[in-house]
């Protein structure tokens, strides 16, 4: 008879075998003690921090100033070199001087000896801007001349040897551009590098009205562009032409906020003046519009001292009377034109450099004697112009921002028409004056 062996039961032998060896474990552990189980640590979760939003903002003049510079005749571009110190130039004179950082100045150069022109001027060293194009990063200087011949583009190296700056190799980048006979009217003048790293150059009709403003084939009235080389960039809107817009009369200011867009600021007739975006290809309406309206002539009345723009030596840029302004009875509506952003009568401007500065437009007004802000609220989108320091500096020219926050501006009452300007001259004319600046959250 055939003995029976029982089945093996598998998990009683797992069971068996894992007692024998948790205890040989725990029996050669060292000195004989019992080792404690690994534990894991706990991982708290690590909280989201809080993110504080942005709050958008603007500035605005905090309402102190400080003259630091004074002496200076109708100076006329103001820019800060890589080091904190400045260059400014003087329009009449041709002078070029660098601001140092004890406030005192010296002459760097001079871009001419003969002025263009010898009462009433508009011309002679107009715009200046700077790039690092030279090899090493160097500096290249771009300045705006009017000659009695043309209206040009001069390009320098620009040096500097233990904080003294300097100019060399003077030639021209790009000549031939239009005025009127004699007149040294209408330039336009300001030059800048735009974010495109292009040279952009705003001009005006060089008193010529439609035979240049209206001509795409002419080259004042317009906004060019240009490599820094002189040459044509390909993407502008004609093929071997620098013409980017048309359609102006004076353009002085050129800026571009934080959403890229191009604000220009524009001398209108006797009606209105403006702020235009400026966009690739576009026309701008001048002569046939000014400001939002159709344009309409007003010749000065007969015998008045301005008609002829002549002065006494008391009064050597008389004020004009300028009759009921005309160019506001029909509103200019037509496709192929664009419209002005803003306009304001020309009692209130007379705009000429603007800047873009930490969420505003300021832009300085000569004839207004005041800085215009403007807030930008988003793309294409601005805030209602705000007016400081009405007639408390007289005509002024330009407004920079400097390296430590604050806004500096020029003043022009030594150009010819300082009886234009309310607040008239100043014995210290004309001025560097420092503006505090504060910010405004919305």
């Amino acid at each position: 008879m055939k003995s029976q062996t029982k089945s093996k039961d598998p998990l009683f032998e797992f069971l068996i075998v894992g007692a024998l060896v948790t205890g040989a474990v725990f029996a050669f552990a060292p000195g004989g003690a019992v080792s404690d189980p690994i534990a894991k640590p706990i991982v708290k979760p690590t909280p989201t921090p809080t993110v504080e939003p942005v709050k958008p903002s603007y500035v605005v003049p905090s309402g102190k100033t400080e003259t630091l510079i004074t002496g200076l005749r109708a100076p006329w571009e103001l820019l800060f070199l890589p080091d904190g110190q400045a260059l400014v130039d003087e329009r009449d004179s041709g002078t070029i001087l660098q601001i140092n950082k004890d406030y005192s100045t010296h002459k760097v150069a001079f871009t001419s000896t003969t002025p263009p022109c010898l009462k009433f001027c508009e011309g002679g060293t107009l715009g200046m801007t700077y790039a690092a194009d030279r090899a090493d990063g160097k500096l290249s200087l771009f300045v705006f001349l009017t000659t009695l011949k043309d209206n040009r583009i001069l390009k320098y190296d620009l040096d500097s040897t233990d904080g003294v700056w300097s100019l060399s190799n003077k030639r021209i980048l790009f000549s031939g551009i239009d005025r009127s006979g004699l007149s040294t009217t209408h330039n336009g003048g300001r030059l800048a590098i735009g974010p495109d790293g292009k040279l952009w150059v705003s001009l005006g009709d060089a008193g010529m009205r439609g035979s240049t403003s209206q001509n795409w084939k002419r080259l004042a009235g317009s906004i060019l562009r240009f490599n820094l080389d002189g040459t044509i960039p390909k993407d502008n809107p004609h093929e071997g032409s620098p013409v980017w817009a048309k359609g102006l009369r004076d353009t002085q200011g050129m800026a571009w906020d934080n959403f890229g867009n191009m604000w220009t600021t524009e001398f209108g007739q006797d009606t209105w003046d403006e702020l235009n975006l400026m966009q690739k290809g576009k026309n701008y309406g001048w002569p046939i519009a000014e400001g939002k309206y159709k344009f309409a002539e007003t010749p000065l009345p007969e015998g008045n001292p301005g008609s002829n723009n002549q002065g006494t030596a008391e009064s050597p840029a008389p004020t004009p009377n300028i009759p009921t302004m005309p160019s506001d009875k029909y509103i200019f509506d037509d496709p192929r034109y664009t419209n002005p952003y803003f306009t304001w009568h020309p009692i209130d401007a007379a705009c000429s450099g603007i800047a873009f500065v930490r969420g505003s437009l300021i832009s300085a007004c000569l004839r207004g004697g005041k800085l215009w802000v403007m807030p930008v609220l988003g793309d294409k989108k601005l805030g209602e112009p705000k007016e400081f320091f009405t007639g408390k500096f007289g005509r002024i020219r330009k407004a920079t921002l400097a390296p430590d926050g604050s806004l500096w501006i020029i003043t022009s009452n030594k150009d010819g028409r300082g009886g234009w300007s309310k607040g008239g001259e100043n014995p210290q004319d004309d001025r560097v004056i420092r503006v505090e600046l504060k910010t405004i959250y919305y």
